[in-house]
């Protein structure tokens, strides 16, 4: 990293891990010694709260704010999965802000376990009771997560493996037109990726290499057997192979099947294919001494999210493509 008060650069590479899950905490604890914690597998089981009560934490009635977990509980009104933290209709189900006039919606939702600022442990999870130390910040008064408190392993479905470089300078990044290969061509290329040009279906090889051997593990972990050292693999861990669009499809040429560079969608940020270029501009912490006060600063980052092989998730974020981020902060120098 050079100097703050010139131009910077922080390299940081994520390594996005992906679950699939829904709400991990139907029902939770409310006082006791164990306040906050799950309680009850399933919506309106009864669970332990050694000194509190178990709740619902799944949905309340639009009409009378009753606890629910569906609609026929709720007679004239419908069961909804937040709850109206103030105004008219406080306590009552509401799906958004618009239910709520003069006040918001809370979501009881709770697709990861968090840490409990109050108690210092995690509330539910494979870590659940355990210490942790809260992490996030707490949005709408909900309970911060933890990477001391991560959802069940079982629900893991990938990684995404990011290249997140910040800069404080201005960066750009110009898509390439892709000519046809094997399928149809491609206009507007950030990132490449090797893929099927009729399909649009992206290679996943041993070791991330175009010869390598075709594998279905989960991205990002090491695969085996069709990974494993032998005749026509290559040793690693089942990843995207990547391409780089100014050479056309020739990185390509050894992914038979996916032969074609490219990613999911044209263009970047829109479903229409016009995004040309990228700009992101930075600024220096300029003057930031030793022992001084606090500077403020931008960092920015233009990168490359890879697939994740998951249709839901790769529908729903357009993967794999191009992302861009601006992180503004302070820079201090201390002695």
């Amino acid at each position: 990293m050079r100097h703050l008060d010139d131009h910077s650069n922080v390299n940081l590479p994520l390594n996005d891990l992906l679950f699939l899950a829904g709400d991990s905490m139907p029902n939770r604890c409310v006082g006791g010694s164990t306040p906050g914690a799950p309680c009850g597998s399933i919506c309106g089981s009864s669970g332990t709260c050694p000194g509190g009560t178990c709740t619902n934490d799944t949905g309340r009635c639009t009409d009378t704010g009753a606890v629910c977990c569906g609609d026929g509980d709720c007679g004239a009104g419908t069961c909804e999965t937040g709850a109206c933290v103030g105004g008219a209709n406080i306590g009552k189900g509401c799906i958004t802000d618009a239910d709520c006039p003069g006040s918001t919606c809370k979501t009881f939702i709770q697709v990861c376990p968090v840490c409990n600022p109050g108690t210092n442990t995690c509330n539910g999870g494979p870590n659940n009771g355990l210490a942790c130390t809260p992490q996030s910040l707490n949005p709408n008064g909900d309970y911060p997560t933890s990477h001391e408190c991560p959802p069940p392993s079982s629900l893991a479905i990938g990684s995404l493996g990011i290249a997140f470089l910040l800069d404080t300078g201005t960066l750009t990044n110009t898509a390439i037109d892709v000519p046809g290969g094997p399928g149809v061509g491609q206009a507007n290329v950030f990132c490449g990726y090797c893929k099927n040009g009729t399909t649009n279906q992206f290679a996943r090889k041993c070791g991330g290499v175009s010869s390598g051997s075709d594998c279905t593990c989960t991205v990002g972990t090491a695969c085996t057997p069709s990974c494993a050292p032998g005749p026509g693999t290559t040793t690693g861990a089942c990843l995207p192979v990547t391409c780089n669009p100014a050479n056309g499809n020739t990185d390509c040429t050894a992914a038979i099947g996916h032969q074609q560079c490219g990613q999911r969608t044209s263009g970047a940020f829109t479903n229409t294919a016009v995004a040309r270029t990228i700009v992101e501009t930075g600024a220096s912490a300029t003057g930031v001494t030793v022992g001084g006060a606090p500077v403020a600063s931008t960092l920015v980052s233009i990168f490359c999210i890879p697939p994740s092989y998951n249709l839901l998730v790769d529908s729903a974020g357009d993967l794999p493509g191009p992302g861009a981020v601006a992180l503004f902060g302070n820079a201090q120098l201390l002695p």
